[in-house]
Formats: C-alpha cells, sequence, structure tokens
C-alpha cells in the first residue's frame, strides 16, 4: 500500500473478515449474551419470586417495568456519550454494573428491594446493548453489517434461552436467588477479558486524533499480510458529528426515517416482552405446569436465535426493507397458532410450536429491527441511533408488560394477547414500508460524505 490517506472503512470493506473479527464478534456476543441471560431471567423466575414474596403474580409487574425504565435509560445516556468518548470504556463499566447488581440481587429481600435492583440493573444493561452492537459492526464489511449486528444480538437471543433452562434446572435443586447469583458473577468475570481483548473504535480513535499507532496496529490485526507505511494518515468516510448527538438523528434529512424507525422499535418491543414476561405465567394460569411453562417459553427463544441469524443474512442479499416487512406479515399469521396451546397439547408438539413462533417473531421483531437500524445510521451515530431507537423499543416494552399484566389481572384469554400481537405485526409491516420510501428519499437528497482527514 502506497504511502499517504487509509480510510479506515474503506480498508475493512476491501478485505475478508478473520481471525482477529471473529474474536470481536465472540466478545460482543458474550456480552449480549449475559445481558440477555440477565434481562430475561425474571421473567423465568416470575412465579418462584410471587410465592417467595407471597404476592399474586400480577404484583410483580413493578419489578418488570422498571427494569425496563433502566434499560431505557442507560441506552439514552450511554449511546451519546460512548459515541462522544468511546465505546470500548462504556461496554467495560456496563458490563461491570450489571453483573454487580445482578448478584445483589439474590439478596432482595421483598418486592420494593427487587424493584430497586431491577432498575439499577437495568441502566447497566441499557449502557452495554447499544454500544456493544455498534462497536462489533464497526470492525466488519458494509456488506456484512445486518448479518453482524443480528449475529451479535443472537448472543442476547442465546443468553435469554439459557436462563429459562439455568432457571429450570436451578430450581430442581436450589432456590431462586442462586439463578442471579450466576447471572452477576459471569459478568465481572468477562469484564475482565474485554479489559485485555476488546479493542476501541476505529472511528473513535481516528476522529480523536493522536491515536495513529493504535489505529495502525489494529488495521495490522484486521489484515496482518497489509503493508501499512509508517506515516501512514488514516481518515473516516462518514460524516463528522456537528452537534448534540442526538440531535443529528434528525439532520440531513433523516428526522422522518428516524422517527418511524422509533415506531416500528416500540411495537416490536412491546410484542417481544410482553410475551417473554407473561407467556410463563399465563400459560401456568391455563393449566400448562410451571416447568412446561418455562420450558416453552425457552424453546421460543431458541427458535429466536435461529430467526436473528436467518434476517441478517437476508437483509444483506435482499432488500432489508422487505426483508423485515415480509416477516413482521408471517409473525401477523404464524402467532395465532399459540391459541392452540393447552394442558391436552403433547409436550412435542408445544415445544415445536414454540419453536416455530420464535422463528418468525424473531426475524419481524427485535433482532430484525435491530439489525435493520444497524444499517440504518452512519459510523459517527451508531450507538446514538441504536440506542435511542432502543429506548423507543423499552417504551414499547414498558406498553407491552402493563398490557400483559392488565388482562391478566382482568383474566382475559391469553387469546387477547395474541390478538394485540397480530394487529401490532401488520402495523409493522405497514411502517417498514413506508420506512423503505422514506429512507430513498434521504439517500437522494443527501449523498455519502466524502473522506474527512483525522484532527
Amino acid at each position: 500500500m502506497a504511502s499517504g490517506e487509509i480510510n479506515v472503512a474503506d480498508f475493512i470493506d476491501e478485505r475478508k473478515t478473520g481471525a482477529f473479527q471473529t474474536r470481536i464478534l465472540f466478545l460482543c456476543m458474550a456480552v449480549l449474551f449475559m445481558d440477555g441471560y440477565d434481562t430475561q431471567v425474571i421473567g423465568y423466575l416470575g412465579p418462584s419470586l410471587a410465592k417467595a414474596m407471597k404476592v399474586p403474580p400480577a404484583e410483580l409487574r413493578p419489578v418488570f417495568l422498571v427494569a425496563l425504565v433502566g434499560l431505557m435509560i442507560g441506552g439514552l445516556v450511554c449511546g451519546p456519550l460512548a459515541d462522544r468518548y468511546g465505546r470500548k470504556t462504556f461496554v467495560v463499566l456496563s458490563t461491570v454494573a450489571f453483573g454487580v447488581l445482578s448478584f445483589a440481587t439474590a439478596w432482595a429481600w421483598s418486592v420494593e428491594s427487587l424493584i430497586v435492583l431491577r432498575f439499577l440493573t437495568g441502566l447497566g444493561l441499557g449502557g452495554a446493548m447499544p454500544n456493544t452492537v455498534a462497536l462489533g459492526v464497526e470492525y466488519f464489511p458494509k456488506t456484512r453489517k445486518a448479518f453482524i449486528t443480528s449475529g451479535v444480538w443472537v448472543g442476547f437471543s442465546i443468553g435469554a434461552a439459557v436462563a429459562g433452562f439455568a432457571a429450570a434446572g436451578l430450581l430442581k435443586v436450589a432456590d431462586w436467588p442462586v439463578v442471579f447469583m450466576v447471572g452477576g458473577l459471569v459478568p465481572m468475570a468477562l469484564a475482565l477479558l474485554l479489559i485485555v481483548a476488546l479493542p476501541e473504535s476505529l472511528r473513535f480513535l481516528v476522529l480523536r486524533g493522536g491515536a495513529d499507532a493504535r489505529v495502525a496496529g489494529l488495521l495490522r490485526q484486521v489484515a496482518p499480510d497489509a503493508p501499512i507505511p509508517v506515516d501512514a494518515v488514516f481518515t473516516s468516510s462518514e460524516e463528522r458529528s456537528s452537534g448534540q448527538p442526538v440531535a443529528e438523528l434528525f439532520r440531513n434529512g433523516r428526522g422522518p426515517g428516524t422517527s418511524v424507525l422509533w415506531m416500528i422499535s416500540f411495537l416490536g418491543l412491546a410484542v417481544t416482552f410482553l410475551l417473554t414476561s407473561w407467556l410463563p405465567i399465563a400459560f401456568n394460569e391455563g393449566g400448562l405446569p410451571e416447568s412446561q411453562s418455562i420450558l416453552a417459553l425457552t424453546m421460543y427463544q431458541v427458535g429466536a436465535v435461529m430467526g436473528a441469524l436467518i434476517v441478517g443474512g437476508l437483509m444483506d442479499r435482499f432488500d432489508r426493507f422487505y426483508v423485515l416487512m415480509t416477516a413482521c406479515l408471517i409473525n401477523s399469521a404464524c402467532v395465532l397458532t399459540l391459541s392452540f396451546v393447552s394442558s391436552a397439547l403433547p409436550v412435542w408438539a408445544l415445544l415445536a410450536l414454540m419453536v416455530f413462533n420464535g422463528v418468525f417473531l424473531s426475524m419481524g421483531g427485535t433482532p430484525g429491527v435491530n439489525a435493520l437500524t444497524g444499517t440504518f445510521f452512519p459510523t459517527h451515530m451508531r450507538s446514538t441511533g441504536i440506542g435511542w431507537t432502543l429506548g423507543a423499543g423499552r417504551i414499547g416494552s414498558l406498553f407491552g408488560i402493563w398490557l400483559g399484566g392488565a388482562l391478566i389481572a382482568a383474566k382475559f384469554s391469553v387469546q387477547a394477547i395474541f390478538l394485540y400481537v397480530t394487529f401490532s405485526s401488520l402495523v409493522c409491516a405497514s411502517l417498514t414500508f413506508l420506512l423503505r420510501g422514506l429512507d430513498g428519499k434521504r439517500e437522494a437528497a443527501f449523498p455519502a460524505a466524502t473522506a474527512t482527514r483525522a484532527p
């Protein structure tokens, strides 16, 4: 390579992925694995916590809600800060935070203490999500960004599924606090590994300036055989931030698209958290044993892993908007099959049904929306874009959990939940079609920025 400028994004785009990027992917997946475990485990433990605290299941609603408020605030605050001050630091700090606080939750003694601890845990969980995804995506070619975004999020789905297996297994030999202990110790150990093995954002290092040696070292790990001159000047082809990070989401024609994307995220997470938070209790009250209710939701998460892997690959290969729209339409049909769940249904049929739903609800739900979000915003605002889109989703998740609890408390049938999910999926499909048109108009009016020399 000749002496002169090296555009770091182009450098990565022109090369195949190697061991260094694979390591980054697995580290980011590991963070979201534990994020998924600690986020979802409260749903699996709902019946046990209600018995331990001697309260009706519906009174656990504030516990679910405040955790998501913490997730929302953590994402809204840490995303913009990481875009400005660096992503690795916030990934590590967030992982330590939710690990310590999840471990402390094992000593909760009342619903009130659970509320406080789950809110604080949520702050750490929310801070880890957008920064981990944004950092992981940055080290891969643009032709693989949707797949990598959904791939990182697979860690979350796997963690959520493992939480179910862990809860079902541990509750047979121990009480619920042990499940939280596991969810605290593992991320604390993982944070030490992240300090050593996870690199900082290349874009952050380039635009901050004064870190040419670090940038060159990271690029040599990306492509060990590529010659990098000692006098190379590193640049980024993305726009610079010209103001407040959140305001950037609405500049250069991005405002309408950002708003519609937030609506899609709102509905997507409302559906996801309504189902994952209340289905064990709903199925249990419908006659299924607690162990089968937990296992059913676990198999839903297994299907979600499969769906997340599929949707990212499809988005990289085909029109990403049409992929998400089609998945949402399939959602609206397949969720109605949950109406067949009853105590008379054979276990194998129940588990197959939940896997089937997990695949298609995942493709049109959170993983699909996140894969789209990871490609919608440019690098310099990606953490902010993901964080605030997730924030809109967290508001939706609060609504979904509230609605599920209200329906159960009012003795509505499980079918009422399914009708809400079906309607929401149809609306998501319509909004995705609208977003495609808005994105095309923005790109026509504001073409990609040219290379910018680092300061």
